[in-house]
């Protein structure tokens, strides 16, 4: 066959085709112009597909709460986080945000080390109104895209509990209006959600795990506090209770959209086999207390929980906690189901050992 070259084309083919060339160009010209003067999207979590997520929740330094602060185990540990979730906002009954918190120093530190800032919007007493008619989440909605975009943050984690289970759609709704505001900027989503089982209705009646997923980019498993400060001694997350919501999870969601928060803590309980108000020790802090005491720790391989008893001026105390093992198998859990990633309440609460089964 022939072979026909360039310069053996009529001049008005040539003419014509060098025309087509150069629309070709203008728009691509355009388009690379219009893809440098739009605004950048968050750093936000990564394909799953790259590795497990890990997102840290942190709270700004309590002056002589005794526990280290969630800034330096950031400092320490920023290369194995894809997020940071500070507790810096509330939203009001009425639809407006509260600054609690913000400090623009840590964002811009943040920014530095390339880890996104996916602050808490937390609710205030009685805010469940905001979720009860269209006008009032869609001024919650806007009220808390205004403050990411203000300040520069990378999204939004929703995490509004103790609503009741009658505000279950209109919770939906907000995420979506939510979503709506976020996601063509190019910010995260994400919602805090309370296990759906061995929980009363009362507590995780308001979490419509499959319609939340529709819309947020991941849900936050808070799978702790199945016994609590306030109620009787045990395990603040056995096992098999972590677990069996993790199944339940996934009959609701795809695991992508899935994140298991690790209480990096336990509680401090009279031992006297009654309800009774503990204070939270950290997992960093608890080691030391047995040791303070004289007493072993003991792990609880059916619960994958620590625990110990000392005795305090004639008292006995019981303390349940997590503690870098138990950690580990719930690291191992969230890869075994493949789900999205893991998060771990609070920076600083942590034990030193726990970063070394972290990806």
């Amino acid at each position: 066959m022939q072979r026909i070259h360039w310069y053996d084309w009529p001049s008005r083919h040539r003419s014509a085709v060098a025309a087509i060339a150069g629309v070709l160009g203008l728009v691509l010209l355009m388009w690379f112009i219009e893809a440098l003067l739009a605004p950048s999207g968050p750093a936000a979590m990564p394909p799953s597909h790259l590795g497990m997520q890990v997102v840290g929740f942190y709270e700004n330094k309590v002056p002589g709460d005794g526990i280290p602060s969630s800034e330096s185990s950031f400092n320490a540990h920023y290369r194995q986080l894809t997020q940071v979730s500070p507790l810096w906002f509330s939203v009001t009954p009425a639809g407006t945000v509260l600054n609690t918190g913000f400090d623009a120093r840590f964002v811009a530190d943040a920014e530095q080390h390339h880890v996104p800032v996916v602050p808490l919007f937390v609710n205030t007493r009685g805010s469940s109104q905001v979720l009860l008619s269209r006008a009032m989440r869609r001024r919650a909605a806007a009220n808390i895209t205004q403050v990411v975009q203000a300040d520069h943050l990378s999204g939004a984690s929703i995490d509004f509990e103790l609503l009741s289970p009658s505000s279950r759609a209109d919770l939906s709704r907000f995420v979506h209006d939510l979503s709506s505001d976020l996601h063509p900027q190019h910010k995260v989503v994400a919602v805090s959600v309370f296990p759906l089982l061995g929980v009363p209705t009362s507590i995780n009646g308001a979490y419509d795990y499959r319609s939340l997923a529709r819309n947020a980019d991941y849900l936050v498993i808070m799978a702790y506090d199945h016994h609590y400060s306030g109620g009787l001694p045990g395990p603040v997350a056995p096992y098999s209770w972590v677990k069996n919501n993790v199944v339940a999870a996934l009959k609701e969601a795809p695991p992508d959209r899935l994140v298991l928060s690790i209480g990096m803590y336990g509680y401090d309980w009279i031992n006297n086999g009654q309800p009774g108000v503990a204070p939270t020790v950290a997992d960093v802090s608890a080691k030391a207390l047995a040791k303070s005491y004289g007493v072993p720790i003991r792990y609880v391989a059916a619960q994958s929980q620590n625990e110990f008893v000392y005795t305090q001026n004639g008292v006995s105390h019981v303390v349940w906690f997590m503690g870098d093992r138990s950690a580990a198998a719930r690291v191992k859990l969230a890869r075994q189901y493949h789900l999205a990633g893991i998060s771990l309440w609070r920076l600083g609460m942590e034990e030193p050992g726990f970063w070394h089964v972290v990806p």
